[in-house]
């Protein structure tokens, strides 16, 4: 049995979860069997289940639990947010644990943490010194990138992938960070690999690989500080938006666009302020609750989602489609943060 420690969570499992930390508490000393949640390898059979609450192409939720399957790859059933029971395909042979891994590292612990009440985002988060700075956005909007960037100038890791997020009793919602890795396209990779390493030959889905994102990682919950949702755009899209044209003509930053001297340069990445309706809009498509548990959990989702909204600022991030163009981002979110030195 494997021990990990993530999500401020003590983890059993019987599949070696590559890119993890290591448990090294006294939890886990033989005999004590304690943990909160288990991997383990089981039959799972979802087509036992006669009265679905949300079915899917590849999901379905009944009460308690939530199966998924991939085709070739194999099935997971996930109860109560304290069980995993995962079903490998027979023909994979020794790799068929493998090919599961980026399924239970992603999907499968996004809607575990869901069930143990966490308000679970598609997000990255990186410390930026008075506390975690999250991105969202959808797949291939650069949440990810520009996390490991953020990490190469310095800011540790919190999370990639999955933003757990619960709130303490003053109301402040706190991240939980996940694993100390960030998972990067080959192009997004060749940019930072004097930094990092690749931590396993295992790729998801999409060809990603688990970047090495270690140093300075801590398991210790961050309060959240600020969300950036992501929106990808090019210098022409920059122009067609009305509301940076008509800001940058008027060379006004009342509505917290950042725009130098005043005049636009498409080559730059941006900042504006979100309405409050926008704001709680973007959680909500970016919630893992919105995407499987539809009805079953919307309303308690909602207002986790308009919580969140009331505690912390969310902004929407410009980002320019450019690896040249990477280190004007890391500057445009330090000035919106408010740092204006390098961290020693």
């Amino acid at each position: 049995m494997f021990h990990y420690k993530a999500f401020g969570l003590e983890i059993s499992s019987e599949i070696e979860l590559p890119g993890m930390i290591q448990s090294t508490g006294n939890e886990h000393m033989e005999g004590s069997g304690y943990s909160d949640l288990k991997i383990t390898l089981g039959k799972v059979d979802p087509s036992q289940v006669t009265l679905a609450d949300v079915e899917g192409p590849n999901y379905l939720v009944t009460g308690c639990d939530v199966y998924l399957w991939w085709d070739n790859i194999g099935k997971v059933r996930i109860s109560d947010g304290k069980q995993v029971t995962v079903e490998p395909v027979a023909d994979l042979g020794g790799s068929d644990e493998l090919n599961l891994i980026p399924f239970i590292l992603g999907p499968v612990m996004a809607l575990m943490l869901h069930q143990r009440g966490f308000l679970v985002l598609h997000g990255s988060a990186v410390n930026m010194g008075h506390g975690a700075v999250a991105f969202l956005g959808h797949r291939g909007n650069g949440k990810s990138t520009t996390a490991i960037h953020l990490y190469v100038e310095g800011y540790p890791l919190v999370a990639d992938d999955i933003l757990a997020i619960k709130f303490d009793n003053k109301g402040s919602p706190v991240v939980y960070p996940g694993y100390p890795h960030v998972r990067l396209s080959d192009e997004a990779y060749n940019h930072v690999k004097k930094h990092t390493d690749i931590l396993t030959p295992i790729r998801t889905l999409a060809g990603k690989v688990f970047c090495d994102a270690s140093h300075g990682f801590s398991t210790e919950p961050v309060n959240l500080e600020r969300i950036y949702v992501i929106e990808k755009v090019s210098g022409d899209d920059q122009d067609n938006d009305p509301e940076i044209r008509d800001e940058n003509k008027t060379r006004k930053m009342d509505k917290g666009i950042l725009v130098e001297n005043g005049t636009s340069n498409k080559t730059e990445s941006r900042i504006s302020v979100l309405k409050s309706q926008e704001n709680l809009i973007d959680l909500i498509r970016h919630s893992v609750a919105n995407r499987i548990f539809q009805q079953t959990t919307q309303k308690e989702n909602l207002i986790l989602c308009a919580q969140l909204v009331n505690n912390v600022t969310v902004k929407r991030l410009l980002l320019v489609h450019s690896f040249d163009n990477i280190q004007d981002m890391v500057r445009v979110v330090e000035e919106d943060v408010g740092i204006t030195s390098e961290i020693s």
